[in-house]
């Protein structure tokens, strides 16, 4: 239902429409890798600091990305963020401190 809500508003995405039915399903076949999107993401933030561009947005991305790398899901597909996302989805590697 969220998702339809969402296609009828300014949420409305191209990776809604491509992604949001593998995120909800959590099917993350393969198509383009979180670890190429962590690389792809890092060239692109690099491009922007020469350019003198603040991009808080990418920046959040690629730390997304990069988490993903390192809790192991790496090779799932970019649509993989929502086992970081949902509640419950993915236990993290972290150690928790008290």
């Amino acid at each position: 239902m969220l998702r339809e809500v969402f296609s009828q508003t300014g949420a409305n995405s191209r990776v809604l429409q491509t992604d949001g039915e593998d995120m909800q399903n959590r099917d993350h076949s393969c198509f383009f890798s979180a670890a190429h999107a962590a690389k792809d993401s890092g060239i692109a933030l690099g491009l922007g600091k020469e350019a003198g561009l603040n991009l808080p947005l990418a920046t959040a991305t690629k730390k997304q990305y990069d988490r993903m790398v390192k809790e192991g899901l790496g090779e799932l597909d970019k649509s993989g963020i929502a086992e970081l996302t949902f509640k419950g989805r993915h236990k993290s590697k972290k150690k928790k401190t008290k």
